[in-house]
């Protein structure tokens, strides 16, 4: 199924949450945690302290601050590479609020909360791409004689301007174009 980008943009964030996180402990090692995220299918683990999320860890933690400087994964532990806090949206809030949130943060996901309480995440990628129950469709794709930007109204002359003015002020360079660096 594909959805129009503006009504997915004023969909509950809950929409594109995905449970399939790992969870680790802040005095686990970097080689464990990137164990659990494989095991769930996940490209990254909530760190959690007396069942409280406490800070996150990503694919790119490890690749950049790991194995990158040449340290052993399984010496180093999560505490040492990890992000926090977690930054959070709540479930009922827009995808366009969540996409703000991640832009002006220059985060890839958050997590998502129920009364307070981290239920999921959500990623630009599950919004851009759609989650497995549906697809979004892009703006370039969804109406190609209009070149309104979805998040914030811009008119703009052709497709192409179009993507790279998103690409630059919504989401972050390269992620549109292809660079999957940039996720």
């Amino acid at each position: 199924m594909i959805v129009d980008i503006r009504e997915s943009m004023n969909e509950p964030v809950s929409v594109y949450t995905s449970s399939s996180y790992a969870q680790v402990s802040k005095t686990d090692s970097v080689a464990q945690a990137a164990k659990d995220m494989q095991k769930s299918g996940s490209t990254e683990a909530i760190v959690v302290s007396d069942s409280s999320p406490v800070g996150i860890v990503t694919e790119r933690d490890i690749l950049y601050k790991v194995v990158a400087v040449g340290a052993d994964p399984s010496s180093v532990k999560v505490s040492e590479i990890m992000s926090s806090p977690v930054a959070t949206v709540e479930e009922g809030s827009k995808v366009a609020d969540a996409i703000a949130m991640m832009s002006k943060m220059g985060v890839r996901r958050l997590g998502v909360t129920r009364n307070g309480k981290l239920v999921g995440m959500v990623t630009q990628k599950a919004v851009v791409s759609g989650d497995v129950r549906r697809n979004v469709a892009l703006p370039e794709l969804a109406s190609p004689h209009e070149f309104t930007c979805p998040y914030c109204e811009a008119v703009l002359k052709s497709g192409e301007e179009l993507s790279k003015h998103i690409d630059q002020v919504h989401l972050g360079l390269g992620l549109l174009e292809g660079d999957r660096n940039k996720w």
